[in-house]
């Protein structure tokens, strides 16, 4: 069995992890939108702006799938921890039980 600095270890690991996997998406995503903009500048202002605009909306896609990951990944470490205190919290309170019934008076 885990000691409880065992499980919070884990627990911690298991969000860096998330984190980085979340990092990397966001790395590519952004990889991406960069690699599609124009060498040469638009010659029409209309242009421009329709480019302006594509590149936003490609930037905030990215970071939509981000955040949805990091949402996904951070409620799965959370839960993951909150498991953990409660298991510690079971067994420090079935520790303080039998410690209490040994006792003359209890």
């Amino acid at each position: 069995m885990e000691t409880i600095q065992e499980q919070y270890a884990e627990t911690v690991k298991q969000a860096q992890n998330a984190m980085l996997a979340g990092f990397d998406t966001w790395i590519q995503a952004y990889e991406q939108v960069f690699s599609q903009l124009p060498t040469a500048a638009p010659t029409k202002p209309e242009q421009m702006i329709d480019q302006v605009y594509d590149f936003a909306g490609k930037l905030l896609d990215a970071q939509r799938v981000f955040a949805k990951q990091l949402v996904t990944s951070g409620t799965a470490a959370a839960e993951t921890f909150q498991n953990c205190l409660t298991q510690a919290a079971g067994s420090a309170s079935q520790g303080t039980e039998k410690a209490y019934r040994g006792r003359p008076y209890g």
